[in-house]
């Protein structure tokens, strides 16, 4: 059942397929991977697979509909600065404001192809009441930054070695990160803010086995250990009083006392403000000002969640199990309560994310995958005009390697505030809806079925036959 009323601001749209085209990308440069990081890892630019959760009982398992697939993007720089809601000159959708009289500031991702032209760099399309995700592996953050920690340079207090090691040691792997509404400029260039509320958004994020320290392949540096641990590194409109140098950084979650503890958080009190430290006051107003935060999975009520009977403390005692038949759980959770303007764009990155996969067909061991699942409210989904993925795949026609500057835009319509896909934009056969709007990401194509899943496979088979086929153009 769906738990308490959203009255969320943000109309219908129809399902298509696009690119980004030819003329758009001319002068953009795809990234170049810098020769001071550690190498890029074997699979940085991976596959990941969208299913829905035919089952309703809010865990990816055999039985659910894998929808589409899609590839991550990648930049040199962190997944933090990817985002890019800082207003420097090299940000093309920036303009002027002063910090003390406006917090709504914009985000707009772009790959750092180049740190010095800004037209060289692709930036993530944006569009008017949109909601577009994106998947990313960043090389900065896959540093092994194991001397941020270990205490080789001083004496160095807890709190400061926990910030350290949750900023610089444990966004190894990969990020999700996503934008909504769109950026406005006046004629003079500047940032119109002031034209009026615009919309908001409401999303429930769970993480299910985002926590891994692991061995995996960097390219020429060989093997080597990669740390994640799945975390807010941008939040959207977060406090001025956040600010560190030309960035807005979050706090450390303390995983003790799962929050963002005001005492946990002294080195990063002492840090911030451009380094003129912050009061406890002025620490909480930074964290009640994150409209993406990450929140204790078990404390959560269903007051608090979209479906408030399928909170990881539901599901963790309910009858949805793992391949072994045990506790399903989602260790890791995130709230995104955002709020835009008119002319501005709202969104949040979660950093360190392992993505990775056990799975043995033969065992169907199907829980030994990391799962992102995303619950939207349908008071949203009646509002707004589109949720977009982009799929930076491998190379489209005509081109070599990766493609990280025409990636394809895939779309999910909504009708009467239900999300669905139309695997063949021309066959209204091919409907597949998503129950109770949600959205797994998953590290697993395809999941062996179990018998009492037959059925619900049956159904849906007409519904994704073409799957595999889906159109680039």
């Amino acid at each position: 059942m769906s738990s308490s009323p959203l009255k969320l601001l943000l109309v219908g749209t129809v399902l298509v397929i696009t690119t980004i085209g030819p003329a758009a990308t001319a002068a953009l440069l795809e990234p170049e991977k810098d020769a001071g990081f550690r190498d890029l890892r074997s699979d940085y630019v991976k596959q990941w697979y969208i299913y829905n959760d035919s089952r309703l009982d809010g865990i990816l398992n055999p039985g659910d509909t894998m929808i589409t697939t899609f590839n991550n993007w990648w930049t040199p720089v962190s997944a933090h600065s990817q985002h890019n809601y800082t207003d420097g000159s090299t940000n093309p959708y920036g303009g002027s404001f002063t910090y003390a009289e406006y917090e709504d500031r914009p985000s707009a991702p772009m790959n750092f192809a180049s740190k010095t032209t800004s037209s060289a760099n692709y930036w993530l399309p944006m569009a008017k009441d949109e909601v577009h995700f994106y998947m990313t592996y960043s090389q900065f953050d896959n540093n092994d930054f194991g001397t941020y920690y270990d205490n080789g340079f001083g004496s160095f207090t807890q709190d400061q070695r926990d910030m350290w090691k949750q900023r610089n040691m444990e966004r190894n792997g990969y990020a999700m990160g996503w934008v909504s509404n769109y950026i406005e400029k006046d004629a003079d260039g500047n940032y119109q803010h002031n034209i009026g509320a615009g919309g908001e958004v409401a999303m429930d994020i769970y993480v299910h086995n985002g926590e891994a320290e692991i061995d995996v392949e960097f390219g020429t540096d060989g093997v080597g250990t990669s740390r994640s641990n799945p975390q807010v590194s941008v939040s959207n409109d977060i406090s001025r009083f956040s600010k560190e140098g030309e960035t807005f950084h979050p706090p450390t979650f303390d995983e003790t006392t799962q929050s963002y503890d005001s005492t946990a958080n002294a080195a990063y009190k002492a840090a911030i403000n451009d380094g003129s430290a912050i009061t406890d006051a002025q620490f909480g107003v930074v964290v009640n000002s994150m409209e993406i935060s990450e929140v204790d999975p078990f404390a959560l009520t269903a007051a608090d969640v979209i479906w408030g009977d399928k909170t990881p403390t539901e599901i963790k005692n309910g009858a949805a199990k793992d391949h072994d038949g045990n506790d399903y759980i989602y260790a890791d959770a995130f709230l995104d309560r955002s709020q835009y303007d008119l002319s501005t764009s709202d969104g949040g990155v979660i950093a360190g994310l392992a993505g990775q996969s056990s799975y043995d067909p033969e065992i169907n061991n199907f829980g030994d995958q990391q799962v992102i699942r995303i619950d939207l409210p349908q008071s949203v989904l009646n509002s707004i005009d589109a949720i977009v993925f982009y799929d930076f795949g491998d190379s489209i026609v005509g081109a070599a390697g990766t493609q990280q500057t025409a990636p394809v835009a895939i779309r999910f319509d909504i009708i009467d505030g239900n999300l669905l896909y139309k695997v063949d934009p021309q066959d209204e056969s091919t409907w597949v809806y998503f129950p109770e709007n949600r959205i797994y990401i998953a590290r697993v194509r395809d999941m062996v079925p179990e018998p009492t899943s037959l059925v619900l496979l049956a159904l849906g088979s007409t519904m994704i036959m073409a799957r595999r086929t889906r159109r680039r153009r």
